[in-house]
């Protein structure tokens, strides 16, 4: 662990260890600070402080206020100070705090909604410890068991998730502060308490109107403000040429222009000139470079960057990380940022999932048994997309109308004719899966209860999916084992909390239309985007460089399949998984179909990594 922090309960008190790059005169991602009779560390940035601050000043002292301005860990102490609980509520980052209270002799640990940084802790032999690392907790245990529930719920993640939603960790013993999440712990009595203070529905703000040009100014504003509070020092920002990640490094460019930051703005791009499909976003991405003259361009070679290449060396990560074979991409961002010494890297992740919204409003008329309006506005939707009224109504209207019984049976007809790659879904179980661990983990129930979570978590399928979206995205494994040892924080605008609080009232109030692709950014970025981006087609797959890299690196990976310690868990067949993954290296199956092998390659390659730091003992 080179980055982060520990917090453990020794005889006579308690001791914080930090941990972070010695990196003079930068902004530094772990701050410290002891008042009032307690001590407060943080990992991560807090944002907004210009608000929050005038809500403390008058009981602060002057020079404590002082050290607030620039030491997150003491703005945090200060805000639980003097409004306790409620007063950590207030805080806004990508953030891991933990506070040692000495007065009411309790350890405090919490993260923000979107949970930025991980935090861990257990109860082991009479100390209880909290940290940002899963793996600096293990030598606290007295043993090291996998936790087969992990496993089995990893097997059947649904979509590319970031961080189970569970307190329980891969390893047993060891517990996970939830995002959005407070955990207390009394040290003289060893009760911990959670207490979650978080919930989307709730904090959900509809749109005081139903103008698509009055709501595009306030989400205007809201990105802005959020891009504002995430510049810190010498910024980067990936740009692609998609929508997304160039409204977001154009405003970074303006505002860093005003005074925010240290100027110039850094841009890093991907370019790729052989592979044909994604050759063709070149002049999307060249559009914004050769025009502005504020921006300093960083042009990474990226047509060798595959798939599955971060197999040979990836970085330690403390748990599986379902994207663990595209992480070649962003390892080689991030690394471009360092070179030139960012402090901070912006993207655009997160549009997509508020933004570029879908039909699932067809779902709710079924439910109304309005099968007219239901199919009207399918052919209305697959006119723009060129493809059946069914290619619309089964994916948005039937398929999330009955997720329990119609994904349990469609697994009951899978899991029996044994289906080559094209067959399988997000609700499959793989036919590489052995029928015991099947059995034994009740693996189909985690397939009907993530159909459930997704489409009917509420009344409204379409908030229901945008939440799950939004909860996908929670943890991240790139700013946290890629960034964070380089001392650069990644930031997402998009996913501000401000901002998804916004989308899921604009998506509770108006219904999509078919055609313009995402119209609220689109109207939002008039004369900051160029036109030619604003009213740009969808982006390009990354379909050449999966099955470019699968087949590149087939032999390495049949190779760690057969090396891996994974015969006394009872999970898998190994020579099952190599023909099917022969079979993808074929071109068998469209990518999306090949989630549950590429989540299987990942928890296999993690495995062996924990085998290798002999952290596993079988």
């Amino acid at each position: 662990m080179n980055i982060g922090f520990s917090v453990v309960t020794q005889d006579k008190g308690v001791d914080f260890q930090l941990f972070q790059p010695s990196i003079s005169d930068r902004p530094v991602l772990v701050t410290y600070s002891q008042a009032f009779d307690c001590s407060a560390v943080c990992m991560g940035r807090l944002y907004y402080r210009h608000e929050l601050l005038p809500k403390l000043a008058s009981r602060l002292p002057k020079n404590f206020l002082s050290e607030c301005e620039s030491n997150y860990a003491a703005l945090a102490l200060a805000a639980y100070w003097q409004f306790g609980f409620k007063g950590l509520e207030q805080l806004e980052g990508d953030f891991a705090l933990v506070i040692w209270d000495a007065k009411e002799n309790r350890l405090i640990g919490i993260r923000d909604p979107m949970g930025g940084y991980p935090l861990f802790w257990t109860e082991s032999n009479g100390r209880i410890a909290l940290s940002n690392s899963l793996s600096s907790l293990l030598d606290l245990l007295p043993h090291r068991k996998l936790s087969l529930d992990y496993l089995a719920e990893f097997l059947m993640i649904p979509g590319p998730v970031n961080e189970r939603s569970a307190e329980g960790c891969v390893y047993e013993g060891i517990h996970r502060v939830l995002a959005g999440t407070i955990v207390s712990i009394n040290i003289s009595t060893r009760r911990s308490e959670r207490y979650t203070y978080w919930n989307w529905l709730e904090r959900m703000i509809e749109p005081t109107t139903d103008c698509l040009e009055e709501i595009s100014q306030q989400y205007a504003e809201l990105l802005g403000q959020a891009i504002r509070e995430r510049i810190c020092g010498r910024t980067a920002s990936h740009l692609s040429g998609g929508m997304d990640s160039t409204a977001v490094s154009l405003i970074a460019r303006d505002l860093i222009a005003s005074g925010a930051g240290e100027a110039p703005l850094h841009a890093l791009s991907l370019v790729y000139s052989q592979l044909p499909g994604l050759a063709r976003e070149m002049p999307y991405l060249e559009t914004v470079l050769q025009q502005e003259k504020d921006i300093v361009p960083h042009r990474i070679p990226a047509d060798d960057l595959l798939d599955f290449d971060s197999f040979t060396n990836p970085p330690p990560h403390d748990e599986p990380y379902a994207v663990l074979w595209r992480l070649g991409m962003d390892r080689a961002i991030v690394n471009a940022a360092a070179k030139f010494g960012a402090d901070t890297m912006l993207t655009g992740l997160g549009a997509d999932e508020m933004l570029d919204v879908q039909p699932f409003y067809i779902t709710n008329l079924l439910r109304q048994w309005r099968f007219r309006a239901a199919w009207t506005e399918a052919c209305k939707w697959s006119q723009t997309d060129n493809c059946s009224p069914w290619g619309i109504l089964y994916p948005f209207g039937i398929a999330s109308l009955f997720p329990a019984w119609t994904r349990g049976l469609s697994e009951i007809l899978l899991r029996r004719s044994h289906p080559n790659l094209s067959k399988q879904n997000d609700w499959s179980i793989p036919p590489w899966i052995l029928p015991g661990f099947t059995r034994r983990q009740a693996l189909r129930s985690y397939a009907i209860g993530n159909a459930r979570r997704i489409y009917r978590s509420c009344n409204s399928t379409a908030l229901s999916f945008a939440i799950s979206s939004i909860e996908s995205r929670i943890g991240d494994v790139i700013r946290w084992s890629v960034a964070a040892p380089q001392g650069i924080a990644i930031a997402h605008p998009f996913l501000d909390v401000r901002i998804l609080r916004f989308c899921l009232g604009i998506q509770a109030k108006l219904k999509p239309e078919p055609g313009r692709m995402k119209p609220i950014l689109a109207e939002a970025m008039q004369g900051i985007l160029p036109d030619q981006i604003r009213n740009r087609p969808r982006k390009g797959q990354f379909n050449e460089v999966y099955y470019l890299g699968l087949a590149r690196n087939l032999e390495n990976l049949e190779t760690t399949i057969r090396q891996a310690p994974i015969d006394d868990l009872g999970i898998l067949d190994k020579d099952i998984l190599i023909r099917y993954l022969r079979e993808a290296a074929l071109g068998g199956a469209h990518v999306r179909q090949l989630h549950r092998l590429n989540l299987t390659l990942s928890l296999i390659r993690w495995l062996c990594m924990q085998k290798e730091t002999k952290n596993l003992i079988l």
